[in-house]
């Protein structure tokens, strides 16, 4: 009763939080304004905006092939088709469930530790965005591309992303298995808790061993900054629909915007935030709103449109079952704990 309680609550904050953002976008992007722009358009900008936008998150995915360094085995093509997977989950799905389902699916196939897949998809890709948007931010503002009332809010991202990366590295180069279990609150456990904590421990820095080895830093720096500067492509590609008359320093800054502004998990898809930065960012850059909040719903809407059916197509690719994606226990581990029927 209690766990059917907590989960009715869950919903309905949920469905407060996506309504109080729906009411957001409401107020700050004129939807009827926005639509009107949508005809003039021209779409045939948009193909090739998403097959850029793909080729982007396959970098991504080869980026990812070489975080998983001691699993060279692992085909590119399996990775990309779960990676593309994981992105539809999470355009369509609250909470991020696609980055579960990235570990959760790798897990069972390729038999990577989860401890291992969590800290190279959790951890260890977040830094490496971080420091990559540092490093287009410092473009962006050697060009000038950065209103002067952004430049408080977006060092202040720049700084956090750099502290969040200097405790990754002392992490993964000096914290141990051992020091931690003679530690608060690991001492007070039992012996057999301490023997799993350190195992999944251990393969957790094992995920994150990049951050101590610079043969797989530096090419997985280099597609990180390769696959967003894509992804930057794709809006400018957009923005060329549109007739945006914006610099490429412009649309990394639009690029970097969206993804901060959808990072948190607030509402299903990013509705509502990701509208809403978009728009107030254009206008900034000097873009009639009418205009931002039409290249703002385009983009936003094919975007989770191709994202949907690419990754439903990667699904039937792979063959991926929801057994796969959504399981607990391997099979043949819920086969063994199964009691024989008496005769």
């Amino acid at each position: 009763m209690l766990k059917s309680k907590l989960g009715a609550g869950r919903i309905w904050f949920q469905l407060a939080v996506t309504g109080g953002f729906l009411g957001l976008l409401a107020w700050r992007v004129d939807i009827g304004d926005a639509l009107a722009t949508l005809p003039d358009a021209n779409w045939l900008w948009v193909p090739p905006a998403l097959v850029v936008f793909t080729i982007a998150k396959a970098l991504h995915t080869a980026r990812w092939r070489i975080l998983l360094g001691g699993h060279r085995d692992v085909p590119f093509l399996g990775l990309l088709g779960i990676f593309l997977v994981h992105n539809m989950a999470n355009a369509v799905l609250p909470l991020r469930a696609g980055d579960v389902v990235r570990i959760q699916t790798t897990a069972q196939r390729y038999k990577i530790p989860r401890s291992e897949l969590t800290a190279t998809v959790i951890v260890v890709e977040t830094l490496l965005d971080g420091l990559t948007f540092v490093l287009l931010l410092v473009f962006a503002f050697s060009l000038g591309a950065i209103p002067g009332v952004l430049l408080v809010p977006f060092w202040t991202v720049a700084g956090l992303a750099l502290f969040g990366l200097a405790l990754g590295l002392a992490g993964a180069r000096w914290v141990r298995p051992g020091w931690l279990m003679g530690a608060y609150p690991f001492r007070w456990f039992s012996s057999d808790i301490k023997a799993s904590a350190s195992i999944a421990i251990d393969r957790f820095l094992d995920g994150m061993r990049a951050l101590r080895e610079p043969r797989l830093a530096v090419p997985a720096m280099v597609l990180s900054m390769g696959g967003w500067l894509l992804e930057a492509c794709s809006y400018l590609l957009f923005g060329e629909a549109f007739g945006l008359s914006l610099d490429f320093a412009d649309y990394l800054l639009v690029m970097m915007a969206v993804n901060f502004a959808v990072s948190i998990p607030i509402t299903p898809s990013g509705i509502g935030p990701y509208e809403v930065a978009m728009q107030e960012l254009l206008v900034l850059l000097g873009v009639d709103a009418a205009l931002a909040g039409g290249y703002a719903i385009a983009t936003h809407l094919s975007f989770i449109i191709w994202i949907t059916l690419v990754g439903l197509v990667a699904m039937w690719a792979l063959r991926l079952s929801p057994g796969e994606i959504f399981y607990v226990r391997a099979p043949q581990e819920a086969d063994s704990s199964a009691q024989p029927e008496a005769p």
